[in-house]
């Protein structure tokens, strides 16, 4: 008999924070949880290990069976199990013990073959008569949840931060915390590799991260919808509708080709792209092209942006216009960098007039350009580059970009005034509430290590190219204009 669930987004906080959990059935193969979990400081006195070969694994007793365990419920079972054992391991043990949640990492099931989908039936029914049971996969590597202290790798940060992950894919799930940690230094609130979606599905995880406090922008990897769950697709969009807070949303299987590949990935249905376009135009939802590069980049200033203008009431202003100002000592740059920006649809205002002799009564260059990019090639150390800067954005200006070199020794005096110089202009951008990015570029030196380690410690944005910093912008902009539409709208 098929029993209808109840879904409580508040009771997914114990899949994020479990207090105990089992991992069944373990060998050395997964020892890679085990290791997770002691980086991020879990009780191991909490944690269970039930593996038939095992006698213990660092320090932490094996039980042979489910029966060994005398916790009367589970909060979380990682089940390991092979395919053609998971149905009866996962009934025995509901059968005997409360079980609020089920990661099933075994793969081989929808994404595989018609066998592999027949399982996925089973899963379903069976999970179906156990209406307190909730699941995640199979075919996943499951959570990465700083506050409760798990992570199925030891090389993902315990420090817990304000994105969170929605991933059909453990790969990408897991490129996307090591690239964006190391990159630039991106902490997660809670990040989820949820496969094939036989029971709680992206839906939820939305519903959930929409009344999270701690989570501020949201980043999902799409591929389908369970053929489980074909009607999935309206609640999937009428929650999308609902949001509140940004959802960047990359999705897998944009061609025909990519759609075969989902098809042995996790067996997922895709949707046809004329009905993503619809959903895009009629949601807040910021799509994001097939690069998890891009993804990584853009969500980095909505990371950073969004707690800084957050008020008491969760209010966020975003920004209202494109218009940058561009500040380097390169006139080759300039030019390359106002063809890229106009390009990408970034406005450059050229000053000229009023606003020219105003900014020449600061500093009347010799060389150089106040122009916009203002070229300011031998004044970066002095009082009058901050004063330009602040003249300059008078002209509605929503971000400015500052287009930077490593400096060989950066103890001197020089130096230091150039990089005070950074941090009052910063400042007073910041103060206006609008965008501060430095674009430092990438190649291999000591001094640019230690440069971009510096900035990144004083909280500077950084970007590598002046494309992916733009792109970045465009992206936080075109969330503000939607969402203002969407209010509009509503009332």
């Amino acid at each position: 008999m098929k029993v209808e669930k109840k879904i409580n987004m508040c009771s997914l906080e114990l899949l994020f924070k479990p207090r105990n959990v089992v991992i069944l059935n373990f060998s050395q193969k997964i020892a890679f949880f085990v290791e997770g979990f002691k980086r991020q400081g879990f009780d191991l006195e909490n944690l269970y290990l039930i593996s038939t070969k095992e006698e213990e694994y660092s320090d932490i007793k094996c039980y042979k069976t489910f029966d060994d365990i005398q916790e009367d419920t589970i909060d979380l079972l990682i089940l390991s199990v092979r395919r053609e054992l998971l149905i009866k391991s996962l009934g025995d043990i509901l059968s005997k013990k409360k079980v609020k949640f089920v990661h099933i990492f075994t793969a081989g099931t929808g994404e595989f073959d018609e066998l592999g989908m027949e399982i996925e039936y089973q899963l379903k029914e069976l999970l179906d008569n156990y209406k307190d049971t909730r699941a995640i996969g199979p075919n996943c590597m499951g959570l990465y949840s700083p506050r409760g202290k798990t992570a199925y790798y030891s090389s993902f940060p315990i420090e817990e931060g304000n994105i969170g992950l929605i991933f059909q894919s453990g790969d990408l799930h897991s490129k996307m915390i090591k690239f964006g940690s190391k990159r630039y230094g991106l902490r997660f609130s809670i990040g989820i590799s949820i496969g094939n979606c036989v029971d709680i599905q992206i839906s939820e995880i939305l519903e959930f991260f929409n009344h999270d406090d701690a989570t501020d922008v949201i980043c999902v990897y799409f591929e389908g919808i369970s053929p489980l769950y074909k009607n999935e697709g309206k609640i999937l969009f009428n929650v999308l509708k609902k949001m509140k807070k940004p959802v960047l949303f990359m999705r897998g299987g944009r061609t025909k080709r990519g759609q075969t590949a989902i098809l042995t990935h996790t067996g997922a249905l895709a949707t046809k792209s004329d009905i993503w376009s619809a959903i895009f135009k009629q949601t807040s939802v910021i799509e994001i092209p097939p690069s998890l590069d891009d993804l990584v980049d853009q969500v980095y200033l909505f990371s950073h942006y969004i707690p800084r203008v957050k008020d008491d009431n969760n209010d966020i202003i975003y920004p209202v216009n494109k218009r940058a100002l561009v500040i380097l000592w390169s006139g080759g740059f300039g030019i390359l960098a106002t063809d890229t920006l106009t390009e990408l649809g970034l406005e450059l205002p050229h000053f000229e007039g009023e606003t020219l002799e105003s900014l020449k009564k600061i500093y009347p260059l010799k060389i150089g350009s106040l122009s916009n990019p203002l070229d300011l090639p031998w004044i970066i150390d002095r009082k009058e580059f901050v004063e330009l800067g602040k003249a300059a954005i008078g002209e509605n200006i929503d971000l400015v970009i500052i287009e930077t070199d490593a400096w060989r020794d950066m103890e001197d005096g020089h130096f230091k005034s150039y990089y005070n110089n950074l941090l009052a202009l910063r400042a007073y951008v910041e103060s206006l509430n609008k965008s501060f990015i430095i674009i430092l570029h990438q190649y291999p030196s000591e001094s640019q290590a230690k440069f971009t380690d510096m900035l990144m410690k004083d909280e500077f944005i950084v970007y590598s190219t002046i494309e992916a910093a733009a792109k970045s912008f465009l992206k936080l902009y075109e969330y503000g204009k939607r969402s203002v539409r969407l209010n509009k709208e509503e009332n």
